[in-house]
């Protein structure tokens, strides 16, 4: 008999090869299923929330008449604090947007009742055309048309807003005490700045602009109004609105690069007084506090400082240490910081670091009043607590949990829920103001003024 196969032994032999691997194919296929499930089975088994919450969401789904298809964020958010949130991949990419300081608007926030502009932001395009705090909206004129159309109610705002499209010029009609005013603007996206500089000279502002070729300029500090002439000529003042505008000093148009120039315009000006302003200014990054924190810590010069720590779940610690301290350089005679019930988180690990190393007792604080239910307090908000955003990174929505607990970094004080305030904080009552309220006067800079 030959030894070699005939052809049809050969086919029938390479079938029976094939068939054996499409066997061994499906066999792995229903197992590895049959794992998959069986993971699902026993974690269900192992952990009774988790088949609790598999059972909520498939029961909801299939049964509930009012099913929404917002469910997961109301589910998310009903089981966190006031500083955590559920957010899906859209909210987490506006709120990613937004921590750069990347806006589209015009760039002011308003009373929804009397339509009174409550703040206006750096750089935005209301700031530069002039819109002011405390101006209340009674008229827009849209794009192409000669007449106001009168603006009574939030209704009435947002309708004709609703109407304008992106980067089509329109003016505002606002009432400034017994005057109108006029600016015109357009929405647009813009660049948020966070530090804004007054002297007796003038009041600067952080802008860029377009050159002749419609290119975007580089942001500088440029002169935007007068200065204050109850300042003397070695006083500044900086107001710092967030800890936001993320990126180090370098950087140009960050934060941190602001806070920088504004303080090398204060040095090359000759100020040794400065008040810095944190009225409102509700935190942001850590990683900016240790940046800005550099500047205004009384430690030796190219030093590195702890300025907050982090206390987990665990117990496990976070360290937030200053970017190389250059304190000295600004030749800091006194520094007044104000706050108010709106200065939190960041702001107030801030104001922690100053008065803990502030060896030679230059630094004060003046709070703002705060009337609740026929009380008067002061203090600033106290949230001495630190969120940690995390993304899902199969779908891209992302939860914001609060995870830590914050501390003074030299005192080891906590003032979360308690907020700066002169009976909280004895070791500082002598430097923490309470000045008396004057209805109509920014009486908290005319306190800090006196104190200079």
């Amino acid at each position: 008999m030959s030894k070699e196969k005939t052809n049809s032994e050969k086919k029938e032999s390479k079938n029976n090869k094939i068939f054996k691997r499409i066997i061994i194919g499906v066999v792995c296929a229903i197992c590895l299923v049959g794992s998959f499930f069986a993971g699902f089975i026993l974690r269900d088994v192992s952990d009774s929330d988790m088949a609790s919450l598999r059972f909520i969401v498939e029961t909801y789904k299939k049964y509930y008449l009012e099913e929404s298809d917002d469910f997961i964020s109301v589910m998310g958010n009903s089981i966190l604090d006031r500083y955590s949130e559920y957010m899906t991949k859209e909210e987490y990419e506006a709120v990613s947007m937004g921590a750069t300081g990347r806006r589209n608007g015009i760039g002011i926030s308003y009373d929804k009742t009397s339509l009174k502009i409550s703040s206006v932001k750096g750089n935005s395009p209301a700031e530069k055309a002039g819109v002011k705090e405390g101006d209340v909206i009674i008229g827009v004129k849209k794009p192409d048309e000669s007449d106001y159309v009168e603006i009574k109610t939030l209704d009435d705002l947002t309708a004709i807003f609703s109407e304008i499209a992106d980067d089509e010029e329109f003016s505002l009609k606002l009432k400034r005490g017994e005057e109108e005013a006029i600016c015109s603007l357009a929405f647009s996206v813009y660049q948020e700045t966070y530090v804004f500089y007054k002297d007796n000279e003038g009041d600067y502002r952080f802008f860029d602009g377009l050159d002749s070729n419609g290119k975007k300029t580089e942001m500088k500090i440029t002169r935007f109004d007068d200065g204050d002439s109850s300042f003397d000529d070695k006083t500044a003042y900086i107001r710092y609105a967030s800890f936001n505008g993320t990126g180090s000093e370098k950087k140009v148009g960050s934060s941190a690069w602001q806070m920088k120039t504004a303080l090398e315009k204060f040095k090359a000006g000759g100020k040794n007084k400065l008040i810095l302003d944190l009225r409102n200014n509700g935190g942001g990054y850590m990683s900016i506090l240790e940046t800005v924190s550099s500047h205004f810590i009384d430690e030796k010069s190219g030093t590195k400082h702890l300025v907050s720590k982090a206390v987990y779940k665990d117990g496990s610690e976070s360290r937030f240490v200053s970017d190389s301290v250059d304190y000295a350089d600004y030749g800091f005679e006194k520094i007044v910081i104000l706050a108010n019930s709106g200065t939190a988180s960041a702001s107030e690990a801030l104001i922690g670091a100053m008065l803990d190393y502030d060896k030679d007792k230059k630094v004060s604080v003046v709070l703002s009043a705060l009337t609740s239910n026929g009380k008067t307090v002061y203090r600033s908000y106290g949230k001495g607590i630190m969120q940690t955003t995390i993304q899902n990174p199969v779908l891209g929505d992302a939860i914001r949990l609060t995870t830590a607990k914050i501390y003074w970094p030299v005192s080891g004080l906590s003032i979360h829920g308690v907020g700066v305030r002169k009976e909280a904080l004895p070791v500082y009552a002598d430097r923490i103001i309470e000045p008396a309220v004057e209805n109509g006067v920014d009486y908290e800079l005319k306190a800090a003024i006196s104190l200079l």
